[in-house]
């Protein structure tokens, strides 16, 4: 009797879980989407089931996936744990040593035919499936016949024409590695190519066997929809139609060229503040090459991404540069897919998630995930289509957090900034601007968040979060330095207000220079001057120096000169130029770490209070929360440029600390002369005795 029950519900149950949702809805709010769960009939028995999640369900979930729930049908939590289902490989490589290297001519010496052969000893029996072979030439295509023994004597055929080649494109293409269909074991190898006037010959000079164990994965593919956006320099731009936050891990792009190099980029592309960012997610090099002889074909068209996107826009950039762009071309994407393994039982389950303020769950099957993993019996599961959960609420990220601290004396505040906010209760990040460290303490210490009441708004404080760079304006001396033979050019940096032209100072991490030479390799030194003392102090002493291929297309980069974070204004660079021409300096930046804060806040109109020497650091209880609350995706907030404060009141005190240091100087030296020529009178006055 128990089995025909259980069918009933495994067919019943996209109407139990309707009948049953509310409630379980309810008590997970907070969670904004829901999937109905079946389990096969041995799962429904007991046992473990593993479900694989689409990867629409993890591009909604958080980024470890910490706010996936399953559900069983009393409502608890099934306990799970993740799996991803990746291809485990291990790899093992041996040198060979060359023991023989041999030129046979072929036909009439006037043809130039002959052929090369390399025999090759890999110290003892290797069991391997990948050749790799380092040949010292350049602009060479060649096949390769490659043999194998076990004794000198007798030798078996493993590949008969297994094509090798470099290709001179834009960037150059290098193929000297041979994969065989599968584990071979030698101790010797034996490589012959045939050689002749259109294919001279060239040199191997080492060999390297590989042997590959492979545990097979599962993975999930998407075809992607792209909209061009047209060409920027000699690239082409497209914009990748994927939602926010879709898993990025393997792009595999395909087109109708028969041959093909480009290099290909894809950027996250995001607004902010007024300006667009764009932040690399994987780049390389993708190539195919499809020739009458198979021997000689090959291809690379897959790229890994190196980190996730956040919420921005996902462009794909392919580097033409005078070649036309790539014909009907086409992508994907694939990623290993993600399994939840638990103990099954009889239904109806759901899946929950989509919570952005959730903690990770604590189950207790974390240290039996590799048995699990590795367990072939287990039953499957399957998810149906997604549906909003009908009770979703968004939660208030750390409801238990403070949103107010004790008021502040706003007068006492040399400048402002207003902050514009979402209208609901959340984390906010706001990113400080370079000009804005010019007015706070080095210990940025004097930094406030006031609301309208002038209540102190408790932040979390990240010191330099992000890079900002101003522009340097520079100037070279009239006619370079003669040192001895050499000749050395001085540049003075300086650092301005873009507003006022004031000098500007800030703490400078690195100096970023363009400079129009494509080639160089040149001494030089930033120098300051140094108060207290005569002459400068070196902050940097070494070369600017820069290699680029003759036939590159992009820009070069620009040069970076790391500095040790002092405040300044002004720096001089010297650079030896030995008996070359002048470096032709286009532009330079002062790269600037900025911090960011954190705060939780609703609605209302608050201010940044910066600049307050008197000002003790403050001391929030949310500090204690710093770790939950940078995990947290908190949303950006803008604020507006800095401005005098209008009540700020100086006092006494104030007049002399923003006096310069010559005024308070002779300000000091006047007063003790005029002290002095009262005493002087008085002393006159007095009778003689």
């Amino acid at each position: 009797m128990k089995r025909p029950v259980v069918i009933l519900l495994v067919v019943l149950l996209p109407s139990a879980v309707a009948a049953q949702g509310p409630d379980r809805d309810e008590e997970r709010s907070a969670w904004r989407h829901r999937r109905a769960v079946v389990l096969s009939g041995a799962g429904t028995e007991g046992g473990f089931a593993a479900l694989t999640l689409a990867p629409e369900v993890v591009a909604r979930s958080q980024a470890d996936l910490r706010d996936v729930r399953l559900v069983g049908p009393d409502g608890a939590d099934v306990p799970y744990v993740v799996d991803r289902v990746v291809e485990r490989e291990t790899t093992r490589s041996w040198a060979g040593r060359l023991l023989d290297t041999r030129r046979e001519p072929m036909g009439p010496a006037e043809e130039g035919r002959g052929r090369s052969v390399w025999t090759v000893d890999l110290g003892e029996d290797r069991t391997f499936d990948t050749v790799r072979l380092a040949i010292d030439a350049r602009d060479f295509a060649k096949r390769v016949r490659l043999e194998a023994s076990a004794d000198l004597a007798a030798w078996r055929l493993l590949r008969d024409d297994a094509g090798v080649f470099e290709a001179p494109w834009t960037p150059r293409v290098r193929h000297t590695t041979i994969a065989l269909g599968g584990p071979e074991r030698a101790r010797y190898l034996r490589l012959t190519v045939a050689d002749d006037r259109r294919s001279p010959a060239v040199d191997v000079s080492g060999v390297e066997v590989t042997a590959t164990r492979r545990a097979e994965g599962e993975e999930w593919t998407r075809p992607v929809t792209l909209t061009s956006l047209g060409r920027k320099a000699s690239a082409s731009r497209y914009r990748l139609d994927l939602p926010a936050t879709f898993p990025l891990e393997i792009l595999r792009l395909e087109a109708d060229d028969a041959a093909f190099a480009r290099r290909v980029r894809v950027l996250e592309v995001r607004e902010r503040g007024g300006r667009v960012d764009e932040r690399p997610l994987a780049e390389g090099l993708l190539y195919r090459v499809q020739l009458r002889d198979a021997a000689l074909s090959g291809e690379c068209l897959t790229l890994a991404f190196a980190t996730r996107a956040e919420a921005g826009e996902i462009v794909l950039e392919v580097e033409d540069g005078d070649s036309p762009p790539l014909r009907r071309l086409r992508l994907s994407l694939a990623g290993a897919a993600v399994r939840l393994l638990f103990a099954g039982g009889p239904g109806p389950h759901a899946l929950y998630y989509g919570n952005e303020v959730t903690r990770a769950p604590l189950y207790d099957l974390g240290p039996v995930r590799g048995r699990l993993a590795a367990s072939g019996d287990l039953a499957a599961a399957s998810a149906g289509p997604e549906a909003e959960n009908p009770r979703y609420r968004k939660a208030a990220p750390l409801p238990f957090a403070p949103p107010r601290g004790a008021p502040v004396e706003v007068h006492r505040w040399r400048s402002v900034r207003t902050l514009a906010l979402g209208g609901r209760e959340d984390l906010y990040a706001v990113t400080l601007a370079a000009g804005d460290l010019a007015t706070l303490r080095p210990d940025l210490g004097d930094l406030r968040i006031v609301d309208e009441a002038d209540r102190q708004v408790p932040y979390v404080l990240e010191t330099g979060a992000a890079e900002a760079r101003e522009p340097l304006t520079f100037e070279r001396a009239s006619r370079p330095l003669r040192t001895g033979e050499r000749s050395v050019s001085r540049y003075r940096l300086l650092l301005r207000d873009p507003a006022s032209g004031k000098p500007l100072t800030l703490p400078l991490a690195s100096v970023e220079i363009d400079v129009q030479e494509a080639f160089f390799d040149r001494p030089a030194r930033v120098l300051v001057d140094a108060p207290g003392r005569r002459g400068e102090r070196s902050l940097f002493s070494g070369r600017l120096s820069r290699r680029v291929e003759a036939r590159a297309s992009v820009p070069a980069p620009p040069l970076v000169v790391a500095l040790d974070g002092s405040r300044l204004s002004e720096l001089v660079l010297e650079v030896d130029e030995g008996d070359n021409a002048p470096l032709t300096l286009t532009a330079a930046r002062a790269v600037v770490r900025v911090p960011r804060v954190t705060l939780k806040t609703g609605p209302g109109a608050y201010r940044l209070l910066l600049g307050n020497r008197e000002a003790r650091a403050p001391r929030y209880d949310l500090a204690s929360l710093r770790q939950e609350v940078l995990s947290y995706s908190a949303l950006a907030a803008a604020a507006a440029p800095a401005e005098a404060n209008p009540a700020f009141r100086r006092f006494a005190g104030d007049y002399f600390s923003d006096a310069p240091p010559t005024l308070l100087l002779w300000g000091t030296l006047l007063a003790a002369v005029v002290a002095l020529l009262l005493l002087t009178a008085r002393v006159i006055r007095q009778p003689s005795s």
